[in-house]
């Protein structure tokens, strides 16, 4: 998986305000967030709130929905617009689909976040093409589609959970003009989007040229080596930015959308 961007994370956030007494409509709880105070290794999420409140509950699910964690914190002692971190345990190899968090206050209003910090990268055999050729060769089809049913079985197992989207990242090793190698990138990720595409995929499909400017190697210029050339496949939940970090965020990539 690759690391997540700020933006990568899906939230939705659904606040309910219940009147008093009176009638009158009591202070709503604003729960806010951002992926970079998630850390799912060490399993921590930090929240703030916008007003006192007095529980805290988070139920983590894996890819199949089914629950892996659970937490619960006392927030009479918080301050409002302040980090308040929670943390959680969950079973080795499992992987997070989904975090709802409940804020609730001693009057009876609750707010209730569903936090989605979920991309799965598609590991795959790369296909080959020849130099300075954004073709696929009929012998190379059949990586192809051994990617596709790896990615159509993600989907199958997720779908019911989140909408998601393919991005297919390119890029090359660093022989030739920067700019030449940005387009060839850019052009054989189109390429495999379109075939992916004909080959009845449905979901929505963003691809992106790269060129040399994210090594998988570090190589001084005008350097062959293999394993820069190479396309990243990468699903993320539908409607939030690719779900790349680090060197990614540096290039101006102009992501397109396949038809």
């Amino acid at each position: 998986m690759l690391p997540l961007s700020r933006v990568a994370v899906v939230i939705i956030l659904c606040v309910a305000t219940i009147a008093g007494a009176q009638g009158k409509p009591r202070t709503p709880i604003n729960v806010s967030y951002d992926a970079e105070h998630l850390d799912l290794q060490k399993r921590v999420l930090q929240f703030k709130i916008s007003r006192p409140a007095d529980t805290a509950d988070l139920v983590v699910l894996d890819e199949s929905g089914k629950e892996i964690g659970k937490a619960s914190i006392g927030l009479k002692d918080q301050k409002p617009n302040t980090w308040i971190p929670i943390t959680w345990t969950q079973p080795d190899n499992t992987t997070v689909m989904m975090l709802k968090l409940r804020v609730a206050s001693e009057d009876g209003v609750a707010s209730n976040v569903k936090l989605i910090p979920w991309s799965v990268t598609v590991d795959h055999e790369d296909v080959t093409f020849a130099t300075d050729s954004a073709k696929i060769e009929t012998s190379e089809e059949s990586k192809l589609d051994a990617s596709l049913e790896k990615i159509n079985d993600i989907v199958k197992r997720s779908e019911q959970f989140i909408e998601m989207q393919l991005y297919i990242a390119g890029h090359t090793d660093t022989v030739g003009p920067n700019a030449k190698n940005r387009k060839l990138s850019l052009d054989r990720a189109r390429a495999i989007a379109a075939y992916f595409r004909k080959k009845g995929l449905k979901l929505p499909v963003a691809f992106a040229g790269f060129g040399e400017e994210v090594l998988k190697a570090r190589t001084p210029d005008n350097t062959d080596e293999r394993a820069n050339r190479r396309v990243d496949y990468v699903l993320g939940p539908k409607g939030g930015a690719p779900p790349f970090k680090g060197p990614y965020l540096k290039v101006k990539a102009g992501w397109q959308a396949i038809k």
